[in-house]
């Protein structure tokens, strides 16, 4: 038996793997919901699990969970609605879907443990949904369908996300819908912490992103360039299938597939597929940058996101140094360094003391050409006359401090104890075409029960690193200390394992956050039993 809705994304699911990897590659449980689930734990014992032992998103354990956590008492109440309309991206006009009319959507803050409640009117030709990422959400608000909810229905439909917010830190939030995020529907959600102990005198919010809609083509129609097989068949489900999208879309789409794939030494090889025309933060390109104004001497906390599809990012403050106070809403302990690298849906919050002047924030695509930029201003500077200064400062050659160097603060830290299912999957490429997958008896048998302590070692045997991302829970990295992220880069030829408490019962997906990868099958379910 399978929820109402689910059965579209089982048969993309059974098209990308039977059709393409071969039934023997992957766990069947991938395949169906009938499967059954084994534990590899240190225990040595195994777990079967049918159809009736899964936690649904609806289900008591869900609505239990969340009354558990502990809140502020405050409610804040945001609403936000889905659009066709035209952006300025410094001069270029282009049509695209947006939330609130620009190519960022709005920022929503609040505080630690506060209710939220989010009304989305969805005016798209397309279903969406709307998901909350890195936040520790009850089940049933995660925003993933078909997995965690019926999807909202195109030209008029209307959901409403309520759920507690439980841990400060820098977040965001995004379609979860085919590639509809790599059009204009992200945005930040910042909870501020009541006992922030950074020090910070003022904190600004910087999302980077990478541009392709409107300009000569589509998402869909780069998605197409790179596997037309794959296009089309996007794990929204219920018919959200790609816009439109023509000849001409199709052409540049080749073109910038096919522009070379870039190479990074920190990220193991290979960075990308896509040569995106443009790169924006805050929404705007080089050329029309959003300054970013403080008082000189302040200690101003820049809280970066990378909200792109399929670009990571170097990032460095001309002329400042870098202290790194956190990364995912987590803290570490704090490291100096004139720059770092961002993958694909990972943030880091760094302090900088403010120096007189204007000084350009530059967010360089890590391993080709490309970039983003802005200007961080003292309020007793004038204005540069030239803002786009390009990405050439010497604080992107200087000191690289890597995920892997990063350790947690103590206050952060996951308590020490047994595993109880430790699995393993193979993060793999079929062939050397554009799909890929997660392999490996484990892989569709992610399955857990509430109070565990869950170990998923990664191997990657393709030739690309991948930003892995787990929904509904943050995860400790063994490997580097016990850094807690809900992304992390797993690079080619390594393997690498994450630990977590099952605390957050239901059906959670987990699956790497370039976009393009995901379209095209790297991704998998964890699942609670009874």
């Amino acid at each position: 038996m399978t929820r109402p809705g689910s059965g579209l994304v089982l048969a993309r699911r059974r098209f990308l793997r039977l059709g393409t990897l071969g039934v023997g590659a992957v766990g069947l449980g991938v395949l169906g919901f009938g499967a059954t689930a084994c534990s590899s734990g240190t225990s040595g014992q195994q777990a079967v699990a049918t159809e009736l032992d899964y936690i649904r998103p609806t289900d008591p354990e869900v609505a239990a969970a969340e009354a558990a956590r502990a809140t502020s008492g405050a409610t804040a109440a945001f609403a936000l609605a889905a659009g066709v309309g035209a952006v300025d991206l410094g001069g270029r006009i282009v049509n695209t879907w947006t939330y609130g009319g620009a190519a960022v959507a709005p920022e929503l803050r609040l505080s630690k443990g506060d209710r939220v409640r989010v009304s989305v009117d969805n005016g798209l030709p397309q279903e969406t949904t709307l998901h909350w990422h890195g936040i520790r959400i009850r089940n049933d608000m995660d925003g993933a369908a078909p997995v965690t909810q019926e999807p909202i229905g195109a030209d008029g439909g209307r959901f409403e996300y309520d759920f507690v917010a439980p841990d400060p830190g820098t977040y965001w939030y995004h379609s979860h819908s085919g590639l509809q995020a790599d059009r204009g529907l992200f945005g930040a959600m910042i909870i501020e912490d009541p006992n922030d102990a950074t020090g910070a005198d003022a904190d600004a919010v910087l999302v980077l992103d990478d541009w392709v809609d409107g300009l000569g083509t589509t998402p869909d129609a780069v998605l197409a360039a790179l596997n037309p097989q794959v296009a089309g068949h996007g794990h929204a489900g219920h018919g959200s299938g790609p816009a439109e999208y023509t000849d001409a879309d199709a052409s540049v789409a080749q073109q910038i597939t096919s522009a070379g794939h870039g190479d990074s030494v920190p990220l193991g090889g290979m960075t990308q597929h896509i040569a995106y025309p443009l790169h924006l933060i805050n929404g705007r390109p080089p050329n029309d940058p959003a300054v970013v104004e403080a008082a000189a001497g302040q200690r101003l906390r820049l809280r970066v996101v990378n909200a792109a599809a399929e670009t990571p990012y170097r990032f460095a403050v001309a002329g400042h140094e870098l202290t790194v106070v956190a990364v995912d809403g987590f803290d570490v302990q704090p490291t100096t360094a004139d720059t770092v690298i961002l993958g694909m849906a990972q943030r880091v919050d760094v302090l900088v003391t403010v120096r007189s002047g204007a000084w350009p924030i530059v967010a360089k695509v890590e391993g080709r050409d490309g970039y983003a930029s802005t200007v961080l201003r003292s309020h007793d500077a004038v204005p540069m006359s030239n803002p786009d200064v390009g990405c050439d400062i010497p604080e992107m050659n200087g000191r690289l401090v890597t995920e892997s160097e990063l350790r947690p603060a103590e206050s952060v830290l996951l308590e020490k104890r047994d595993v109880d299912r430790d699995y393993r999957v193979e993060l793999i490429q079929a062939g050397d075409r554009y799909v890929w997958g997660m392999a490996g008896p484990d892989a569709g048998r992610l399955v857990m029960k509430e109070g565990e302590r869950i170990r998923i070692t990664m191997v990657n045997s393709s030739p690309m690193w991948h930003p892995m991302h787990t929904h509904g829970h943050t995860f400790a990295v063994p490997g580097y200390g016990g850094l807690r992220r809900d992304t992390v880069n797993v690079l080619p030829g390594t393997e690498l394992a994450i630990e977590f408490d099952a605390d957050n019962p239901g059906e959670w997906m987990f699956h790497c956050h370039n976009a393009y990868h995901f379209e095209a099958g790297m991704t998998a379910n964890l699942r609670y039993i009874r």
